[in-house]
């Protein structure tokens, strides 16, 4: 496979900026996504319906503009309110050991009291975490590179 950029990662295997094909070549158990979803949001393009990440179950959606990969988004519900903190709190010390401190959040809009929003930025990539309803997890790793006139 050739890219066109270096090949970092977004999340695990799946290199920025790869092709759907490239990305079902990685990761042999993505999918097409459902029509009804595709749909709903067209650069939803593949899915891995069940993903173990810290021991709850995760649905991976892969998302592309112009048949590049832009975005990973990793979405849990865990059965309890305890089994969400923790999934939480594994989650942030993972990401901090990962990718330092977080962003600083005074310039960020101010979360509701009860909501989870933080996010770090490393190389040409954010990556957020997410909880805002009390008891669904995201994760969305995203490209953070200019696009380049006329294509890549």
């Amino acid at each position: 496979m050739a890219f066109n950029v270096s090949a970092q990662s977004l999340w695990r295997d799946a290199p920025m900026l790869a092709s759907p094909a490239e990305i079902r070549t990685l990761m042999p158990q993505a999918r097409d996504t459902s029509p009804a979803r595709r749909a709903a949001d067209p650069s939803a393009l593949l899915e891995i319906p069940g993903t173990p990440i810290a021991d709850e179950t995760f649905v991976v959606t892969y998302h592309f503009e112009s048949e590049r990969l832009q975005r990973v988004h990793l979405r849990s519900e865990p059965a309890t309110p305890e089994r969400t903190q923790a999934l939480l709190r594994t989650l942030q010390t993972s990401l901090r050991k990962t990718y330092g401190l977080p962003l600083s959040t005074p310039s960020r809009p101010v979360a509701a009291l009860g909501t989870v929003d933080v996010m770090w930025s490393f190389r040409r990539m954010t990556v957020q975490l997410l909880m805002l309803d009390g008891k669904t997890v995201e994760l969305i790793y995203s490209v953070n590179m200019p696009s380049r006139p006329g294509g890549l």
